[in-house]
């Protein structure tokens, strides 16, 4: 029980570090991929879709270092650790699908990263206790 808040707390490094990568790969594809004669990333819709998500990601980021600081210190309660592991598991499934329909039906195909992602994102809501029980956690704490 006691190795519990570093487990979720490595699954919230986990997630916010695949937010990233998915986010940067489909940064890449967008700028390369042409629709209606631009590059997708012109589109005002596809640049504010990935906007948003960066910001969220920088929140998400900065909690987890937040966490870190924490656990290095001996202080990271339980509560901290499922509601980084909530969050940010959350927001890789989130970032994942957006960046998906960034790439259309190429999203899944597995030679682009973004399917991969898909496929790996949706267990880090379930491994490490499953994320309707990290909410019941920071719920108590209310």
């Amino acid at each position: 029980m006691r190795e519990l808040a570093w487990e979720r707390l490595s699954i919230a490094v986990s997630s916010i570090s695949g937010a990233q990568a998915v986010l940067d790969h489909t940064i890449d594809y967008t700028r390369g991929r042409t629709v209606f004669g631009k590059p997708i990333i012109d589109f005002q819709n596809s640049r504010f879709k990935l906007a948003d998500l960066k910001a969220e990601i920088t929140v998400g980021q900065t909690y987890v270092d937040r966490c870190m600081e924490l656990c290095l210190a001996h202080k990271l309660t339980s509560e901290a650790a499922a509601a980084a592991k909530l969050y940010c598991s959350e927001l890789y499934s989130k970032v994942v699908d957006q960046c998906l329909q960034l790439h259309g039906g190429n999203g899944y195909m597995l030679e682009y990263p973004v399917a991969r992602h898909y496929l790996d994102s949706r267990v880090t809501r379930i491994y490490g206790g499953a994320n309707d029980i990290m909410r019941e956690l920071v719920a108590r704490t209310l």
